[in-house]
């Protein structure tokens, strides 16, 4: 039976990995206009995540490979410091795809979910470090109207969308999204719904707990409608026990 390594061993000093991991996201990042670099977020059957980067002219050929969902195997990758101001992951390592990188897609195994979900009570109280993209799951409501914050220009890049989440203990947290991803989330709106915010930023624009929010992080930024974990189903019970007490009155 072939063997992997974990991805929590992963580091740059050492040579020959073999890993197993699930992709849970995908995401294209601009260079220029004509150029793209692919991201992924790598899970493993253990909950360890990892970041991968395809460089652009490796780009095209994966983008239509590796679907978010899928378990893939890979060998033959550089593994660098994962040192960038603001991180996808804890992890200490990034992984760096080259062009002897060899993906393959492989049968799924039972595995740890790979949600990072940060406590509201953390982020208001400012005890998270705000260099690491959180994950959140609470009720989304009060979604906003898209605002083109220069409507002159007619461009994207320019959209901002608010809303807010709460969680399972009513604390609330603003929420911002931006440029593309504004537009994406637009669709959330009229009613309230649980999701998981995954890769998200922190965002305290001055100091005090009321002038914190979580924001949109470019592509990488997304949201998981009604996750099938433990967590998004105490919300719906709070909900429904709510709507159960104003509907009684």
């Amino acid at each position: 039976m072939e063997s992997f390594h974990p991805l929590s061993l992963l580091k740059s000093s050492i040579r020959g990995w073999c890993i197993r991991g699930r992709v849970v996201r995908t995401f294209l990042v601009s260079l220029v206009p004509s150029s793209k670099v692919m991201g992924l977020i790598l899970a493993d059957e253990h909950g360890m995540t990892i970041e991968a980067t395809v460089g652009y002219k490796m780009s095209d050929h994966y983008k239509d490979f590796i679907n978010e969902g899928e378990w893939v195997t890979i060998t033959n990758f550089g593994v660098v410091e994962n040192s960038g101001s603001v991180r996808a992951t804890t992890h200490s390592f990034k992984i760096g795809f080259s062009v002897d990188t060899v993906v393959r897609l492989t049968s799924p195994v039972p595995a740890i979910p790979h949600y990072r979900l940060a406590s509201f009570s953390s982020i208001i109280d400012d005890e998270i470090d705000k260099s690491v993209l959180v994950d959140l799951v609470g009720a989304i409501y009060d979604v906003g109207e898209l605002i083109n914050t220069r409507p002159k220009q007619n461009n994207v890049d320019d959209l901002t969308l608010t809303f807010k989440i709460s969680d399972n203990e009513n604390r609330v947290l603003k929420c911002l999204a931006t440029k593309k991803e504004a537009h994406n989330y637009r669709r959330y709106g009229g009613g309230v719904i649980v999701v998981v915010l995954g890769w998200w930023k922190i965002d305290r624009y001055f100091d005090g707990p009321k002038n914190v929010r979580v924001c949109t992080a470019g592509p990488i930024s997304t949201v998981f409608p009604d996750p099938d974990i433990p967590e998004s189903n105490e919300i719906h019970e709070m909900l429904r026990d709510e709507g159960a007490r104003n509907g009684g009155g």
